[in-house]
């Protein structure tokens, strides 16, 4: 069961984290104090949308859409489930959260001002 406070809240990058992609190695890279973490592709598009301007929810659609496209121009009929992304990408932030990599918010006015 997905937590519902995390589907309305708004996932940001730590002050501490920072995301890069290795040119050289072809690897998506979040940065910490003396760690670096290798991502992979599903991480790294998770995290790319972590900028505390959206909610999980808007994340899990936009996430969505994409998969959606690539598997059209694909040829493949795959239509990812949404309830399940949200509930993937919801774990997924949670242990973010836990690891201090990713800081949460549940004030949407703040997010709000930002966006303008």
């Amino acid at each position: 069961m997905v937590k519902s406070i995390l589907l309305r809240s708004f996932p940001k990058l730590a002050a501490k984290a920072r995301l890069k992609f290795d040119k050289v190695r072809g690897k998506h890279l979040l940065l910490l104090p003396e760690r670096v973490v290798i991502l992979n592709e599903t991480a790294a598009s998770i995290l790319t949308l972590c900028d505390g301007s959206q909610t999980v929810s808007s994340m899990s659609e936009k996430l969505r859409a994409s998969l959606l496209k690539d598997a059209e121009e694909s040829g493949i009929d795959a239509k990812p489930d949404l309830n399940t992304m949200k509930e993937d990408i919801s774990e997924f932030l949670q242990e973010m959260v836990e690891q201090g990599w990713v800081v949460i918010s549940t004030d949407d006015k703040v997010n709000h001002k930002k966006q303008k």
